[in-house]
Order: structure tokens, then sequence, then C-alpha cells
């Protein structure tokens, strides 16, 4: 597919359409027209009065994406095919009955790139939309999913020069201004993931025979992990804001790149091994940053 700026023409041949033009809108939705057919009966779940809607997870490893939800909708008001990224992934609008859905993922093959920069941007988009919607005041809890900890965020009761955390509070100083208020937590929890995620990493590592070239714990603005060609990696501190499911998974995928430095098939056959739930939990992950408070990221 041809791109020329926001929103550009674009030539599609796939099995259910011999020719169409496609259109990508500034909105972030693919749109290209349907030269129609005929109408088959319903399939999947129903959600609305001639709407049905069937899910997948869609495979962008070969890209770096991971994976996503896709959801198809089958609608008998749809004239042409639009495809709909999202925060959470992405929704294939369909005129009822067209196509079956072990067609979707050759169909979107061609398009996956622009998949995973759309999504890329979508979360970018939602970072900085956010990002000075920082909340008025310090949180009064901090919850820690990845270590099943809570911890209350309190004013000192004496003068103190910096934070401190003991017994499940965290205590600021009360001459602290908001930003330093923030800082000063932003700090704690990258300790904090300093502290607790090397060594879930390293037992994971053991448990499976692999060799740790290294272990950094950074707070990452995009990424939740990487892994250099030496097998040194790298953790976003905000994983202590996810479940351990998801942080396992994290790791898990970090681990896979030890021996498979790419996204083929044998590292996702890998990573199935390792992790037999791996798609649903890529697909969970694409959600992730919204665990992750305001502030903290």
């Amino acid at each position: 597919m041809e791109h020329s700026g926001g929103a550009c023409g674009a030539y599609l041949e796939s099995s259910i359409a011999q020719a169409a033009w496609a259109e990508i809108l500034p909105s972030g939705a693919l749109r290209f027209p349907f030269p129609g057919g005929a109408v088959h009966p319903p399939r999947g779940l129903i959600v609305a009065a001639g709407e049905t809607e069937e899910r997948f997870v869609l495979d962008l490893g070969p890209l770096g994406g991971g994976s996503c939800l896709c959801t198809v909708r089958r609608s008998v008001r749809a004239r042409r095919l639009r495809l709909i990224v999202n925060g959470t992934g992405l929704t294939l609008v369909v005129p009822m009955g067209h196509p079956p859905l072990r067609e979707v993922d050759a169909l979107l093959e061609p398009h996956k790139a622009w998949i995973v920069k759309s999504l890329e941007r979508v979360h970018i988009s939602s970072v900085a939309r956010h990002a000075g919607d920082v909340e008025e005041a310090p949180p009064k809890r901090i919850l820690l999913r990845a270590l099943g900890e809570e911890w209350r965020v309190v004013a000192a009761d004496s003068p103190e020069e910096r934070l401190s955390a003991k017994d499940g509070f965290l205590r600021l100083p009360q001459d602290f201004r908001k930003e330093e208020a923030f800082a000063a937590l932003r700090r704690w929890v990258l300790l904090r993931a300093r502290r607790a995620l090397p060594p879930l990493l390293m037992e994971l590592a053991m448990e499976h025979g692999l060799a740790v070239g290294g272990v950094s714990v950074k707070a990452m603005r995009s990424r939740w992990g990487s892994c250099s060609s030496k097998g040194n990696i790298s953790l976003n501190s905000r994983l202590l804001f996810l479940p351990p499911n998801l942080v396992r998974h994290v790791l898990l995928h970090e681990l896979c790149h030890i021996t498979e430095m790419n996204h083929a098939r044998t590292f996702h056959d890998r990573l199935r091994e390792m992790d037999p739930e791996a798609e649903r939990h890529a697909a969970e992950l694409k959600g992730g940053w919204g665990l992750v408070p305001r502030w903290a990221r």
C-alpha cells in the first residue's frame, strides 16, 4: 500500500475484492469500498440488530508489534470494509457474510505495517493527551499489582529531606511542591522496580535454562522491555503496575530473544512453550498502559 500524507489513495487486491481504492483517514481509520455481493446469514456473536462480531488475535510479531486483539464486525449496513485502530486493538467492519474469519489474516497482511504504526501512534497520542492532565495532588495510594503491594501516600509527621517508605506507607516531606512529589514518587517506583524485577527475571531464566547477559531497569516511554544481541535485557519500571501474569509474559518474551532475536515463527513457537497463553497475554498487554497512573508515565 502506497502512502502520501495523512490521507491517501491506495490500490488493494484481496480474495473478496478484486480491485478497490483504499483511504487512510486522519482519524486513524483505513477505509476502502466493497463492491457488494450476496448477503450471507449472520455468524458470530450478535451484538446489535443487523450486526455480529467475532474476535481473534492478530499476529504482528514479524513487524515487532507482538499481537493485538482484532474484532471482525459484520453489518448489514456496511457497504465497504473499514479498519479502525484504537488503544485496545483494531476493529474490522465488513458487509454481512464477508469475509470468512479464516481469510481475515491474509486480507490484513498487506496492511500490518500500517497497523503497527497506527497502534504506536494511538498510544503516543494518548500519553501526550494526558501529559498535562496530571492529578492536582499526589495519589493517596499506589497499587503495584505485579508485587501484590498497596502503599498509602501520606504527609510526613516531621520535616524530612526526602520521601521515605516503611510499613506500607510512603511519607512525603510536607514542604514538597506538587512537581517535587510526583518526581519523588516516580523515582521510588524506579528503585522499587530495580529491586523486584531482576530477581523475577533471573528465576524464569534459570527455570528455562537461559543465560542472561545483564539486567537493567529503566523508565521507558514506549516499550515494556528489550533484549540486545548479547543477551542484555532492559525492563520498564512501569511493569510494576501490571498484573503478575502480564509481567511474566513480558519477561518470558524478552528471555525468548536470547535465542531468537527476531519475531519469526520459531520465536512464537518457543514463547508459546514457555507461556501457553501467550497470545491472550499479548492482546491484554495492548491495554497495559491504561493501568499505569498518569503521574507515573
